[in-house]
């Protein structure tokens, strides 16, 4: 009697790779989808850095043209080095106003002008290539930069107190 009863016990086990047979086939577009997402995601964050290193430079050479052009009524009638706040300001609007770059346009432009210095900010909206092709739609980021350029004394040398005003 016990023979027959060990023999009922046991039975015939499946492996574990039959049991486990067709899971690839759920996580293999879960593991595709998420795949696409990081790379998406991860292009989008490569084209916004680009855009605002862009922006940053054109920014910078904005501010430096703009501090570039000195009063002539000044240079002339006292012999000092002093900026011509309007040309200054006409100059830096100039190269940022409209401007489109890559992938990204100039939405605002902010000049100040404070003695021998001139501050340029400008914002611009980006549009992130890799979602908008995800999600149909339009996504914008926007991003800004800013720079402070100064007019050179005579001798060549810059002085600059901090500036909080920009």
């Amino acid at each position: 009697m016990a023979q027959s009863n060990s023999k009922r016990l046991v039975r015939p086990r499946r492996s574990r790779a039959r049991r486990e047979r067709g899971s690839i086939v759920l996580l293999a577009p879960a593991i595709a989808l998420l795949a696409i997402t990081l790379a998406a995601l991860l292009l989008d964050l490569d084209f916004l850095y680009t855009a605002k290193a862009e922006l940053a430079n054109r920014v910078e050479a904005a501010a430096t043209a703009a501090a570039n052009n000195i009063s002539l009524q000044s240079y002339y009638g006292a012999s000092s080095l002093t900026l011509d706040p309007s040309l200054s300001r006409q100059i830096a609007l100039t190269q940022l106003t409209g401007h489109i770059g890559h992938g990204y346009r100039v939405s605002g432009v902010a000049v100040s002008v404070l003695g021998n210095s001139v501050c340029v900010h400008a914002s611009a909206v980006v549009d992130l290539p890799a979602f908008s092709a995800l999600l149909g739609g339009s996504p914008l980021s926007s991003i800004d930069a800013r720079s402070i350029a100064t007019l050179p004394s005579p001798n060549g040398s810059i002085t600059t107190a901090l500036v909080p005003w920009c």
